[in-house]
């Protein structure tokens, strides 16, 4: 969009369409590796594709809230990787690995197909997070 067209717009009358919380099925995972600029990422971070009840389109998620040391946190799912006996695997206390645990699955992969609630992140951020508590 050139800045004539965005100087020249006026105001709308839809309001923006917030996604309540609800429970989502898993369709997919992504690996995001670049950023928007292109640029080679250190740690690659995974997209949880959902689908949600009130949107058509999937919805990426790259969010978990989860419980640590007595608190619910909300962790980034960066994919962070350990080695045990020359094996590379998905680091223990990541948030992919709480959400892997939390739907009982023992690779990524084997999410897809399962359901689980999205909430919203706090009460001052409503973006959707998926929930591994």
């Amino acid at each position: 969009m050139e800045t004539s067209e965005i100087l020249g717009m006026g105001i709308g009358s839809k309001e923006q369409v917030f996604l309540k919380p609800t429970k989502v099925k898993i369709v997919s995972v992504s690996i995001k590796d670049k950023t928007k600029e292109g640029k080679e990422m250190k740690v690659p971070l995974a997209e949880i594709n959902i689908k949600h009840p009130d949107k058509e389109e999937l919805i990426p998620i790259t969010k978990v809230k989860l419980e640590r040391n007595g608190k619910l946190e909300v962790v980034a799912t960066w994919i962070q990787v350990d080695e045990e006996n020359g094996i590379k695997k998905i680091n223990k206390s990541s948030a992919l690995a709480n959400l892997m645990a939390y739907l009982k699955v023992d690779k990524l992969e084997d999410v897809y197909g399962k359901e689980i609630e999205a909430v919203e992140q706090s009460k001052e951020d409503t973006y959707l997070c998926l929930k591994a508590y």
